[in-house]
């Protein structure tokens, strides 16, 4: 499975992993990712984008000392 693959890369390199649900009962989509039957609610893609994007966008805010821009180091 991917969780034992992020698992194994997250002892040299820290990172997460994380799933968004995409089960919909009411348009009958509710078979796992796993099945042949599986079927994406794209609904939940602007979620999912935005979730990682904040992510990303926090990471920076805390992490991101300097900016490295053609071979010159400046801050930020």
């Amino acid at each position: 499975m991917a969780g034992e693959d992020s698992a194994f890369c997250q002892q040299l390199i820290p990172g997460i992993m994380l799933s968004i649900g995409t089960r919909n009962e009411e348009a009958g989509l509710v078979d796992s990712p796993h099945s042949c039957y599986f079927f994406l609610d794209e609904d939940v893609l602007p979620v999912g984008a935005a979730l990682h994007a904040a992510l990303a966008e926090s990471y920076l805010d805390k992490h991101q000392h300097s900016v490295q821009m053609r071979g010159e180091e400046r801050e930020r």
